[in-house]
C-alpha cells in the first residue's frame, strides 16, 4: 500500500501548521510519487531543519527536497543544492 500524494501532502501540511517551532505561514508543499518538495521562506535556519525532519515523518514519505529559504538574508547557504 502507497499513501496518496495528496494525503502525504495534507498531513505534512498539517503538521507544519501544528508544529510549534515553525512558521508555516510562508511553506508550499508539493508531493511527487511520495517525494515532499518544500518551497518558500522560513525565519531561521533551524526552522527550515525542523520543516524538513516534520516533512520526512509523515507516513508515506520517501524524501524530502528542502528548498526553503531564510527569510533575513543572513543565511548564506553554501552548498545549498546539497541539503538532504
Amino acid at each position: 500500500y502507497q499513501r496518496s500524494n495528496d494525503r502525504i501532502r495534507e498531513d505534512v501540511c498539517e503538521r507544519l501548521t501544528q508544529h510549534g517551532q515553525v512558521d508555516a505561514t510562508d511553506i508550499e508543499v508539493q508531493v511527487q510519487e511520495g517525494e515532499v518538495t518544500l518551497n518558500g521562506t522560513v525565519n531561521t535556519r533551524q526552522a527550515k531543519r525542523l520543516a524538513e525532519d516534520t516533512a520526512f515523518s509523515v507516513s508515506g514519505v520517501r524524501d524530502v527536497h528542502n528548498q526553503l529559504r531564510v527569510a533575513n538574508g543572513t543565511n548564506s547557504m553554501r552548498g545549498e543544492g546539497f541539503d538532504r
